[in-house]
């Protein structure tokens, strides 16, 4: 290919790329040195499919970080009529570096060294058809805080993946997650009003007279307890609900002790076992 052509389809892909910062490794234990040839270019193969495919086209303003850690098993090789291919046997641990992390076990899938991973959404096809799905629900989760369930478009365009795959357990199991996004109205509604605050102390308005705010941010706040008491009576323990809460629970606790709700901490305390030490603190 002529190398300026290269550049400008370079500089296309990543324009409207929606991973631009793309982390990939691998691990691996008992390997042979032929088995480690076959596998030398995955890391940057994987990286390549997020960074240079345009998996959301309506929206051009969403940058997602992401990471992947890639644990293979064993690597088998199989032969077809059309030659050979190597199985890979791994689990999957993806990430957008925040409050979503999924991990995968078992996934295998076929890999060819001199092969790259094509990107077509309307085919249901190997370790793709993973990543495509992972790729929409990010993207779902990253939409809606720009807007009240402005994702849902993307989480349903994951849950098409899922179907075509929903007679296998795993992806049975990737099903029921993004169903359980979409029924939790609660959550996004909270995720939504959340990050509705962080625009609103990021901006240069709040910045110049934060007292105006005052009571604007507390009603999030009141809405956001609201929403996570509704989520424990109907949901109970919900582990996306403390997933939020686990990454975001500093800034929450320390909003609601500024209007001294101690009775939101207290709850939360109770809620959520994992920082309940850190809510106590703000009760003191």
């Amino acid at each position: 290919m002529n190398f300026n052509k290269f550049i400008v389809l370079l500089f296309l892909s990543f324009g409207f790329s929606q991973f631009n910062n793309v982390e990939v490794t691998l691990e691996y234990n008992r390997l042979t040195e032929n088995e480690l040839y076959k596998i030398e270019n995955l890391e940057s193969e994987i990286k390549n499919y997020f960074q240079f495919n345009n998996f959301c086209q309506e929206y051009d303003f969403i940058e997602i970080d992401l990471s992947i850690h890639l644990v293979i098993e064993s690597i088998k090789t199989l032969r077809t009529s059309t030659g050979t291919v190597d199985e890979i046997k791994s689990h999957i641990l993806i990430s957008n570096n925040q409050d979503q992390f999924y991990f995968n076990k078992g996934v295998i899938f076929e890999h060819n060294k001199n092969k790259t991973f094509i990107f077509n959404p309307y085919i249901f096809k190997g370790l793709e058809s993973v990543f495509n799905y992972y790729a929409f629900l990010f993207i779902g989760y990253e939409l809606d805080r720009w807007g009240f369930n402005l994702g849902t478009t993307y989480f349903n365009k994951s849950l098409e993946i899922s179907y075509e795959g929903s007679r296998q357990p795993k992806w049975k199991a990737r099903k029921d997650e993004i169903k359980n996004i979409l029924e939790n109205s609660n959550l996004r509604e909270l995720r939504f009003l959340f990050f509705s605050y962080l625009g609103i102390i990021n901006s240069k308005n709040y910045s110049q007279d934060p007292a105006l705010y005052n009571d604007e941010i507390k009603n999030i706040f009141t809405e956001i307890y609201n929403k996570i008491y509704a989520i424990y009576k109907k949901n109970g323990q919900d582990k996306n609900t403390l997933k939020f809460l686990n990454y975001y629970s500093t800034d929450i606790v320390q909003v609601f002790k500024y209007y001294n709700m101690l009775e939101e901490i207290s709850f939360l305390a109770s809620y959520d076992n994992d920082n309940k030490e850190k809510y106590l603190e703000y009760l003191k």
